[in-house]
């Protein structure tokens, strides 16, 4: 009878032992990780007002609302340091500045305010703050006549922007 020995590796070179223990190990890891993540990171997406916010989104819904009957539309036009706008629609005067919000989707301290003063005859210009291109939720706002129009789109150089009431 031919008895061979057969030697066995130590435990820790077992592939099985690395698989089994492994992917426990990695889930405690990634746990600290989100943890960390979590503590460390403000949530901009949860609001503290909630009843201001019920309150803005009425005045907001009246203010699409009235855009809508104006038919107001408005084509931008972003270059690496300025915004061009122009507006169209049923307005018995042109307001004198249009305020441009660029909305990020998620984080609120990313968000700009553009300031557009009239140039005359429905054209408006601007500051870009914004390193192109970025996809953002565009609202042109009226607080003189109390409208809104918002779209979401990419924003790239020099690409023209249709916003229109709905």
């Amino acid at each position: 009878m031919n008895t061979e020995s057969k030697e066995h590796a130590p435990w820790y070179k077992e592939p099985m032992v690395w698989l089994v223990a492994g992917i426990p190990l990695l889930s405690i890891c990634w746990g600290f990780v989100m943890l960390t993540l979590a503590l460390e990171s403000k949530d901009s997406l949860v609001s503290d007002s909630y009843y201001k916010d019920g309150v803005s989104y009425t005045e907001n819904v009246e203010a699409d609302a009235h855009a809508a009957r104006l038919q107001i539309k408005a084509d931008l036009t972003f270059t690496a340091d300025e915004v061009h706008l122009t507006l169209n629609g049923y307005l018995d005067e042109e307001p004198a500045t249009l305020q441009l919000q660029l909305i990020h989707p998620t984080l609120q301290d990313r968000d700009v305010t553009v300031l557009l003063q009239r140039l005359g005859d429905g054209h408006y210009a601007g500051v870009n703050e914004l390193v192109l291109p970025e996809r953002r939720h565009i609202w042109l706002l009226s607080h003189e006549q109390q409208w809104r129009i918002r779209g979401t789109e990419r924003i790239e150089a020099d690409k023209v922007i249709n916003l229109h009431a709905k």
